[in-house]
């Protein structure tokens, strides 16, 4: 069976590249076109009723859940594939049929189309009401999913004391005193985090509100962390971060 698939990303390269691995990877998939946002997405589906959707999440000013509002899921399949976790992934692997994290994975992608031949094949798409519950308790998660060296690890917002810049990676610095490196800049994890109880205290910091023990006077001002850690405040940050403690 042919799945007749629309890819549905906002960033071009990242539509190239889905393009680029389905075409030499996943034979069973024939792309009818891509689409470079929520609005170009709705008319297309509307015209060339494709089975299978490659969704991101985050497209400015909208989402892929806004997409699947506005069209009829009753025959089209979703994976999702997003750079960004902060979207509770484990509550995205339940409401859709599969979820890829970029950067992608052949072996992932292999995985994903698998499954939607399989269950295309038997008319079970994934109901609209799942989705919308999943956009309903979304912000109410409180975990992320981190690309490490040795795959995937689920981390609580809680047990992170604050997170470290290390060029282009960020060390996670967890209440138990291990760290955790992932792939990710501290920049992304900046914009995933601020609504969520994280302050970029410094260019090189981000830390958890809810474990800062005092802000400490000195050689500039200091975040007092538990276990005696010290994060410097920068000076241009001092008023916001005032503000929110």
């Amino acid at each position: 069976m042919k799945l007749k698939a629309l890819i549905v990303d906002d960033e071009k390269n990242s539509r190239e590249n889905l393009r680029l691995m389905l075409e030499k990877y996943c034979p069973e998939v024939v792309l009818l076109d891509t689409a470079t946002g929520v609005e170009d997405a709705a008319t297309k589906i509307d015209k060339l009723k494709p089975n299978l959707l490659f969704l991101d999440v985050d497209m400015p000013p909208y989402t892929g859940f806004d997409l699947l509002k506005m069209i009829d899921t009753q025959n089209v399949e979703v994976i999702f594939v997003t750079a960004y976790n902060y979207y509770a992934i484990d509550a995205i692997k339940f409401s859709a049929l599969y979820y890829i994290l970029k950067p992608i994975h052949i072996d992932e992608l292999k995985i994903a189309v698998a499954k939607a031949k399989s269950t295309i094949g038997k008319m079970q798409a994934t109901p609209l009401e799942s989705i919308q519950g999943f956009v309903n308790q979304s912000t109410t998660f409180d975990r992320l999913v981190i690309n490490t060296h040795n795959g995937r690890d689920f981390i609580d917002f809680e047990d992170i004391l604050y997170i470290e810049a290390d060029n282009s990676y960020s060390i996670f610095h967890l209440k138990n005193m291990k760290n955790k490196t992932s792939s990710r800049s501290l920049k992304e994890y900046d914009e995933m985090l601020t609504n969520k109880g994280f302050f970029r205290c410094h260019k090189s910091y981000l830390v958890n509100l809810k474990h800062i023990q005092k802000l400490a006077s000195g050689e500039g001002d200091q975040i007092l962390l538990p276990n005696g850690i010290l994060l410097p405040l920068a000076s241009r940050r001092k008023e916001q971060f005032l503000k929110l403690i």
